[in-house]
């Protein structure tokens, strides 16, 4: 196998081992900055740092909710103390024009100072996130604004207050449900534990947790930069593999399918734009993938009425969007080129199923590994249409209104739906 550090001239070399870097950022995260913004088919970004601006508001005039598994150091570097007042360090997404004039209309209208400090830095991300990092205590996170520019196809979104608060409030969610629930097999979750508003305006901060990719040596890749044309054949051949179509259909594709099963056996939740900006590869200290899927954006899902009635959380149902509420059927979809420039070596039209570079072959695989992780997960085989397909998207629907879906439902409502992966580990131990 060729040494990964012996590839000079590829992107992933200049992605996953650049030993430099500016003030305080973990090398992990720098090199998930140069892979968002470098391994971009759709758009090629700056990776270098900038100043951010950021206003400082009176926390009384910001609606703050925090949850107390934020890291500290999180917490400091956005709430801080002068002369016995609290002040929010409001951030400046560094591309928007728009939004921000906003915020200072609103610190004008209310007798507030409109200067603004540079306290972070920031780094791009492949969307309107930015990676914000404190200089003085070293904390970094992802911290998502309003903007009127990204680096994808949308490009105004303002950040609502009301949908950080459903954020929030599906992140509570999934954290309560871990700590019920046997231990992750497929998934590592990316917590958004605190989001910060001004209910006047309707503008809001998401902040979004990387403390466990931090000095862990291991890598995060987006599935995006794993679909891009030099850096998936860069990879796969670090790793040994002259067909990158056949590799990351193994070590992406079936992954994404197990790791998507078990958030849904886990939460009763599906996303409705399964498309590799959602998700990311998790790869060791010697850049092999660990067979793990990092999620985010647990906002774009869809909820099962079922479920979540079962876990006794109408409330969620209550201010969920109704178009993302299923009942008696679940959606189950994956689109990991939607949005995205297809490589060379994956046949975005081609029907062939017997071929690995056929992405129809890749949506069969995908929906054979999430059927037997479900039944892995629940010791239930669930009722599924024939795959359907639109687009770069590939679906079926999953019936909760005939018996094994009632059996499902039954599962969730003792807490017990993935115990059977818990009964399959103890029996592969006794085996043993």
């Amino acid at each position: 196998m060729k040494d990964f550090r012996t590839i000079a001239t590829s992107i992933l070399t200049m992605s996953l081992l650049t030993a430099q870097f500016s003030l305080a950022i973990s090398k992990e995260m720098h090199a998930l900055v140069r892979l968002e913004t470098h391994s971009n088919a759709v758009a090629r970004r700056d990776s270098n740092f900038v100043k951010m601006e950021n206003f400082e508001i009176p926390l009384e005039l910001v609606e703050s909710k925090i949850a107390l598994r934020t890291n500290p150091l999180f917490v400091a570097s956005m709430i801080f103390e002068r002369e016995g007042k609290k002040f929010v360090r409001w951030l400046i997404n560094p591309e928007d024009t728009k939004w921000n004039i906003e915020v200072e209309k609103y610190l004008v209208e209310n007798g507030i100072s409109t200067k603004r400090d540079h306290h972070f830095v920031g780094y791009m991300t492949a969307s309107r996130s930015y990676i914000a990092v404190d200089p003085k205590s070293g904390a970094e996170f992802s911290i998502k604004m309003s903007t009127d520019k990204t680096g994808g196809a949308w490009r105004d979104k303002k950040q609502t207050w009301e949908d950080a608060e459903q954020i929030k409030m599906m992140t509570d969610f999934v954290d309560q449900q871990l700590k019920l629930q046997p231990k992750l097999k497929n998934i590592i979750l990316l917590d958004e534990p605190a989001v910060f508003g001004i209910k006047g305006i309707d503008q809001a901060m998401v902040l979004r947790s990387y403390e466990n990719l931090t000095n862990s040596g291991k890598r995060y890749v987006p599935g995006f930069s794993i679909m891009h044309e030099k850096l998936g054949r860069d990879l796969a051949k670090a790793n040994g593999s002259d067909d990158p179509a056949t590799y990351w259909n193994e070590h992406y594709n079936k992954p994404l399918a197990r790791a998507l099963a078990e958030f849904f056996a886990l939460t009763g939740m599906t996303y409705d734009s399964p498309h590799s900006q959602n998700f990311l590869v998790e790869l060791d200290s010697k850049n092999r993938p660990t067979g793990k899927i990092v999620l985010r954006d647990f906002g774009d899902t869809f909820l099962s009425t079922e479920f979540f009635e079962a876990v006794n959380r109408k409330d969620i149902l209550a201010v969920w969007e109704k178009t993302n509420l299923t009942r008696e059927i679940v959606f189950a979809s994956v689109g990991i080129l939607h949005g995205n420039t297809p490589p060379s070596w994956i046949q975005l039209w081609a029907n062939d199923t017997t071929k690995n570079n056929s992405y129809q072959k890749w949506g069969q695989d995908f929906f054979e590994a999430f059927n037997a992780e479900l039944i892995e997960q629940t010791g239930v085989s669930m009722t599924s249409s024939p795959l359907s397909r639109m687009g770069e998207y590939m679906r079926k629907f999953y019936k909760i209104n005939d018996t094994a879906g009632q059996e499902f439902i039954n599962l969730v409502a003792q807490g017990k739906q993935r115990q059977h992966l818990m009964i399959k580990s103890c029996e592969h131990a006794f085996a043993i």
